[in-house]
Order: structure tokens, then C-alpha cells, then sequence
């Protein structure tokens, strides 16, 4: 009995290490601009929730700053630009990052260690 209940429970653990990760993409805020750009430009990128978004700006100097996944944001036609900002820009609010959920030993990864961490603390509460 003891045995389906630690199966049931690693099982569980499985689910929310696997559900977690698409929570933990690396996001950063991106430059969308089309200063310098002759064409109508389409841009498209994926933020840090997950979704999906498309926008364009018309030629001639338009800027705008969203967080998006690292590898997600990219013109889809046009002669405008997008790239990650390095540092934040501070007229922005900064991209909320969500911390590794069940990554109990703060390494990043959630593995073994941290079923063992959390295994090692169910059970019966002593006082």
C-alpha cells in the first residue's frame, strides 16, 4: 500500500515537472523597430505566457519594446528589425520572470535531486 502511494505521488511530481516547463522560457524584452525600414514590416513572437502575438509598423521610425521568448521574435516580411535588448531598458517594465517550479535545489534543472528533496519532506508533520 505504502508502495502505490509513493507511485502516485512520484506520479504526480512528474506531471507538475512537465506542465511547469513551459512557464520557464527564457524571456527578455525585444526591440521591434522599423526606423530605417522602406516596407511595411510584419513582425510576430511568442511571450513569456506562451501566446502568440502579430503586429507591423509602417515604414519610417516606429519603435516598441515587448518581452518575448528568446528565438521567438522575428520579422515575418519587411525591412524592420528586432533584436533582444542585453540590459534592461529602464522605461520599461521588466520581463517577469516565473522561478523553476519543484526546482527545489535552485540548480535550474528539475531532476531526481529535487524528487529526493521533496520526498524527504512528506509524511507526517512533527512538532
Amino acid at each position: 500500500m505504502k508502495v502505490i502511494g509513493i507511485i502516485r505521488l512520484l506520479g504526480v511530481f512528474l506531471v507538475f515537472c512537465l506542465t511547469s516547463t513551459s512557464l520557464n522560457a527564457q524571456c527578455n524584452q525585444h526591440v521591434f523597430t522599423s526606423v530605417g525600414a522602406e516596407k511595411w514590416t510584419n513582425f510576430e513572437y511568442l511571450d513569456c505566457d506562451g501566446n502568440i502575438h502579430n503586429f507591423g509598423l509602417p515604414a519610417g521610425g516606429y519603435t516598441i519594446i515587448f518581452c518575448a521568448d528568446i528565438g521567438t521574435a522575428f520579422a515575418l516580411n519587411g525591412d524592420g528589425f528586432v533584436y533582444p535588448l542585453l540590459t534592461e531598458h529602464p522605461s520599461y517594465a521588466s520581463c517577469i520572470q516565473t522561478p523553476c517550479q519543484g526546482d527545489f535545489d535552485g540548480d535550474g534543472i528539475v531532476g531526481a535531486e529535487d524528487l529526493l528533496t521533496f520526498l524527504s519532506n512528506y509524511g507526517i508533520c512533527e512538532d
